[in-house]
């Protein structure tokens, strides 16, 4: 009988013994995630710091190049507009297209660059995740030329307060379209300006 309550009593000291140390586990761990969220916030924080430096920086740059090509903001379509032909003037004008292989068919159908810019869009925006991060969202306006070649060449992106990431991210759409078939006038190749919105909105 006494060898089994001491048995019994051994048995008890372990059982404490374990659940103590579950317990120091427990806060332990309870102490590390804490460490690691604090880490991550003080991380979060330089980055933002550093990206808030970059964006005065890019603000600056324009600045700096509207001054010297004498640009005010006023007088910033005219001056784009001085890179494009004037359509009105044309008898005989048609818009920069594409062309592609129907799979229907199997013949070339021709495709609007404002429908082909749409699709091209909704494919290959990424969302940039410093930006989804520090939940910076909103509409960014791109001016653009499709030139005689087919080629885009960016003029500016306009975007929300702290938005360089999202304007970078628009220019990256846009640089990454194919050669379209350029817009013509009488038959001869011209540049043609376009304005376009790209929506970086986060998800609920």
């Amino acid at each position: 009988m006494r060898f089994v309550f001491i048995l019994f009593i051994s048995f008890l000291f372990v059982n404490l013994a374990v659940a103590q140390d579950k317990n120091m586990s427990t806060q332990e761990r309870l102490k590390e995630l804490a460490r690691i969220k604090k880490e991550s916030d003080e991380q979060k924080k330089r980055e933002w710091d550093a990206y808030l430096v970059r964006v005065k920086e890019s603000k600056i740059a324009k600045q700096q190049k509207k001054q010297a090509d004498s640009i005010e903001k006023s007088k910033l379509a005219d001056n784009i507009k001085k890179d494009v032909d004037d359509f009105p003037k044309c008898g005989d004008q048609e818009s920069p297209y594409y062309m592609r292989k129907s799979t229907t068919t199997g013949f070339e159908e021709k495709i609007t660059f404002t429908d082909y810019i749409r699709k091209h869009i909704m494919t290959k925006l990424n969302y940039p995740e410093f930006a989804m991060d520090h939940e910076l969202q909103g509409r960014v306006m791109v001016h653009f030329i499709i030139d005689k070649e087919g080629n885009p060449q960016i003029k500016e992106a306009i975007g929300p307060k702290n938005g360089l990431i999202l304007e970078e991210e628009a220019i990256r759409i846009i640089k990454s379209l194919p050669t379209a078939i350029p817009a013509t006038c009488d038959g001869e190749p011209i540049n043609v300006l376009y304005a376009i919105p790209i929506n970086f909105q986060m998800q609920e």
